[in-house]
């Protein structure tokens, strides 16, 4: 993994923070404490694998104060054996969507050539996987090797051995291993079940087995009750079949006793027929008679509907003539009533074009008022954009700010040339009081070989007289006091140039954080000019609205519109007046009017009477029934003798009847006495058949028992086979089982895996004390030790970690903090480099979060040192730290600075 680009939205000091890293191979990040340097490397591990320094899922406190989104976006490369490499982008955000639930989205992708490709899994956990499947490394095992956090620097050291191997485990790529391990534990899981399952079966088929005899004693005595109940209910059968027969007997009578009966009924149905038709024929005979005594009236009622008819007929002639003419004044009226219609319906017409009319005036002026109010509308919207007292206030207020980054950036510039200035003074100094410290050097040997009491002449080389050699070293005591005082002089003035420097470079710095914000001012300045631009053209804009709608709000007042359709509104109204005058008046249709006149005339000449004519249709409907009344006359008159001779024959026919059914009488009381002698048998048949049936349900029952005996037996007979197939496969489950828990052993962590970190420690001992030997100049040592012996004598799986120096072995915690941190980055930058190594996982990336407090001078110039040794073997080191003495020790340095509106970040 080796990271380029870091993006941070909200993200606890960072608002808006973006760090290119590309190019970038070694670099210090510094800045003060509380500046944001650690943030950026927790930003990197949200992003990535969801965690930071606070407590899993405690997200909440990474948002920045006051603000609801959070996100990271991380882009980095990974390199793989061979040369290949992709490119990868995660994006992680979180949303507090209230002040109890929030919601947190999370992008895998990789680069193509066609742009970015999602990698996303169906939920954000298989996501998070993916991503750790892709690096090849856990969150736990990133902290516990290419990142040193700040404060857990031991991260690793202080773990207990177990966990040290987990780590190591992770580093190493064993985690096959372990899923080998758990494959081969499930494997011998399912066939321990299955091996305790046959073994449970075969059990199972033993005890079975054991019921033979108990089966073969239950067969025989079933089969013998069987036989026995076979021969009961052959004799009950027997009895059954007797009664049987006489059952078919008594159905016989019965079915002759129901013959009897209905010809019975048939018999006495048909006297009541006969005595039916009797008394029909007698009432004729009594209607035809009281016919016969009424004869005169009828004939003189039928004289007087004859006479009334034929007075009718004549009404009705003259009701023809009076109907045609009412028709031909109904047609009169038609045509009357037609005419007025249609000027009606030509007022209506001239009414509604009217209104039509009046409508288009309407809508015209509801088109003015709706042009006034879209003009009303465009106007609000634009006076929105004209500028307020605060905006001239702000614009002023930024104006002025400019004008004071201004005068700052010309203090910047001095700030500098006075700096560069004091440093070239001090430069200069400090080489003269170097060259005062050689003259100094020399005059005090000079002065030494003079004090000599045969001392010679430095120049001609002649022994010196005691007057010249005092008055030598007189002079050079005066030569080297000048010198002296020159050399103090000197450090007075380093000591204040270096005071100079310090506070031009607290002045450069607070001028570097006024001058980040000057970008953001002068944006905001184009910003609010381009406002001011808009609001001048908002003006102009309103201007020529408000005129448009001063003209629209005359042209209502003066009713300036519709000039055709009120033109066609007075004509429309006009018409319409005159048509209506005519139809009040009546002048229309005057043919139809004479035809009615000459019609109402005839009716008045035909002088038909409709209440005489409707008198006499009574009288008539009165009297209609006179011809019937006569027919049923002559009807009797004829049927009278007949109706005398059908009711002698029906007599007869009566008296034949009635002896006949008392023969059938007879005959049935025969039938039910004979019935009658058969019922004591019958009684007895529900009893017979109920023992036939007890005797087979007992035969039925031992029989059963025979089937289900023999079913038993012959169920035995396949257990006896199946035992010796179960007794097989529990012996081939067995081995299989053994196979399985020797694979599990030798994938376990005292398998195999122990075997590969075994073999890796000698590797990583080596790199660990290379780097512990460069650090404390040889004189410290690390051993790890993978077995230690128990109380009882044996010895147990470890990872224990053995530091030695010139006085010997001590535990961790009796070191000294400089010392533990020297051990504690020796070790992590081993298990860095030897992740990096690993086949398939290449991070290549150091980070170190502080750690030098704790150090000397030396023992930082020594781990920068170290660092610098193992900067070929990652693509990226990053080291954190506030100490001013580091700020120049790596080639490139990000500057973390904290402002009011967030941490900034500058690679510089």
């Amino acid at each position: 993994m080796i990271p380029e680009e870091l993006h941070l939205r909200n993200f606890l000091s960072h608002r808006e923070t973006d760090l290119d890293l590309r190019g970038v191979h070694v670099a210090s990040l510094i800045g003060d404490n509380g500046a944001g340097k650690s943030a950026l490397l927790d930003a990197l591990t949200w992003a990535v694998w969801g965690r930071a320094r606070t407590p899993y899922g405690h997200d909440e406190a990474l948002v920045q104060q006051g603000e609801t989104l959070m996100e990271v976006e991380f882009v980095f490369r990974m390199a793989y054996q061979g040369g290949e490499e992709h490119r990868f982008r995660i994006l992680r955000r979180r949303d507090q969507q209230g002040r109890r639930s929030a919601s947190s989205t999370l992008d895998f992708q990789v680069q193509t050539a066609n742009g970015w490709r999602l990698l996303n899994g169906n939920a954000l956990r298989e996501t998070q996987a993916r991503i750790i499947e892709r690096l090849g490394l856990d969150y736990d095992t990133f902290i516990n090797s290419a990142y040193l956090r700040q404060g857990h620097a031991d991260e690793f050291t202080v773990q207990t051995p177990s966990d040290r191997k987990r780590v190591l485990s992770v580093i190493l790529g064993l985690e096959q291993w372990e899923r080998y391990a758990e494959r081969a534990h499930q494997a011998l899981a399912t066939v321990q079940a299955e091996e305790k399952e046959l073994a449970r079966r075969i059990a199972e088929i033993e005890q079975e087995l054991t019921q033979r005899p108990a089966y073969q004693k239950a067969l025989a005595q079933a089969e013998a009750e069987a036989q026995e109940a076979a021969g009961r209910v052959k004799e009950a059968q027997e009895a059954l079949d007797a009664l049987t027969r006489v059952q078919e007997q008594a159905a016989a009578l019965q079915r002759q006793l129901a013959e009897a009966r209905r010809r019975t009924d048939e018999e006495q149905q048909r006297l009541a027929d006969l005595q039916r038709q009797q008394r029909a024929h007698a009432e004729r005979r009594r209607a035809y008679q009281e016919l016969l005594e009424r004869a005169p009236a009828i004939e003189s009622r039928l004289k007087d509907y004859q006479a009334a008819l034929a007075e009718e007929r004549a009404w009705s002639e003259k009701l023809g003539q009076a109907a045609r003419l009412q028709e031909e004044k109904a047609r009169a009226e038609k045509a009357l009533t037609r005419e007025a219609d249609a000027l009606r319906q030509r007022i209506h017409a001239l009414e509604l074009e009217s209104a039509r009319q009046e409508q288009a005036l309407a809508a015209a002026r509801a088109r003015i008022e709706q042009e006034i109010r879209e003009r009303q509308g465009q106007i609000r919207p634009l006076q929105e954009r004209l500028p307020t007292p605060e905006f001239f206030a702000r614009l002023e207020e930024i104006e002025g700010q400019l004008e004071f980054t201004a005068q700052v950036a010309e203090e910047l510039e001095k700030a500098r040339a006075d700096l560069q200035e004091a440093q070239m003074k001090r430069s200069g100094l400090i080489e003269r009081n170097r060259q005062l410290k050689a003259l100094m050097g020399e005059t005090k040997e000079r002065l030494d070989a003079l004090e000599q009491a045969e001392a010679s002449c430095p120049l001609c080389r002649q022994p010196l007289t005691s007057e010249h050699q005092a008055q030598l070293l007189a002079q050079l005591r005066a030569e080297g006091n000048a010198m002296a005082e020159e050399h103090r002089h000197n450090a007075q003035g380093v000591r204040d140039l270096q005071a100079q420097e310090a506070a031009l470079e607290q002045q450069i710095r607070e001028h570097d954080k006024t001058l980040h914000l000057r970008t953001q001012l002068e944006q905001r300045l184009d910003y609010m000019r381009q406002q001011l631009e808009q609001a001048e053209e908002a003006r102009r804009r309103i201007a020529a609205f408000e005129a448009e709608i001063a003209a629209l709000r005359k042209q209502l007042e003066m009713e300036a519109y519709g000039e055709a359709e009120r033109e066609a509104r007075a004509r429309l109204q006009a018409e319409r007046d005159a048509v209506a005058a005519r139809l009040a008046a009546g002048e229309y249709a005057p043919e139809a009017r004479a035809a009615l006149q000459e019609v109402l005339a005839e009716l008045a000449r035909l002088g038909y009477d409709a209440a005489a004519h409707n008198a006499l249709k009574t009288r008539v409907q009165a009297l209609a029934s006179a011809e019937a009344d006569y027919r049923e006359l002559e009807k009797a008159r004829v049927g009278v003798q007949g109706e005398e001779e059908a009711l002698k024959r029906l007599t007869l026919e009566g008296a034949a009847q009635e002896q006949r059914l008392a023969q059938l009488g007879q005959e049935r009381q025969a039938l039910q006495a004979a019935y009658e002698a058969l019922r004591p048998q019958l009684e007895t048949v529900p009893r017979v058949q109920q023992s036939v049936q007890e005797a087979r349900q007992r035969e039925a029952s031992a029989r059963q028992r025979v089937g289900a005996m023999q079913q038993q037996l012959h169920a035995l007979d396949t257990q006896e086979r199946r035992l010796v197939q179960l007794r097989e496969q529990h012996l081939a489950v067995g081995q299989r089982s053994a196979r399985l828990k020797e694979l599990r052993e030798a994938f376990g962590v005292n398998g195999i895996p122990a075997m590969i970190i075994e073999h890796t420690l000698p590797l990583f001992e080596l790199e660990a004390n290379r780097l512990l030997e460069q650090l404390s100049d040889g004189k410290m040592h690390v051993r790890f030790e993978t077995q230690r012996e128990t109380k009882g004598g044996n010895l147990r799986e470890t990872l224990d970690i053995l530091i030695s120096d010139e006085k010997g072995s001590r535990p961790y915690e009796n070191y000294s903090g400089g010392e533990q941190f020297r051990v504690n980055f020796a070790i992590r930058v081993a298990l860095a480099r030897l992740l990096a190594q690993r086949a398939g996982v290449r991070p290549r990336t150091l980070f170190v979060d502080e750690g030098f407090g704790s150090l000397d001078d030396d023992g930082r110039q020594r781990l920068v040192e170290a660092i610098k040794a193992v900067q070929e073997d990652f693509d990226l080191i990053l080291v954190i730290t506030h100490i001013e003495e580091l700020r120049d020790a790596f080639p490139v340095r990000i500057q973390v600075s904290k402002t009011e509106v967030g941490s900034l970040v500058e690679v510089l």
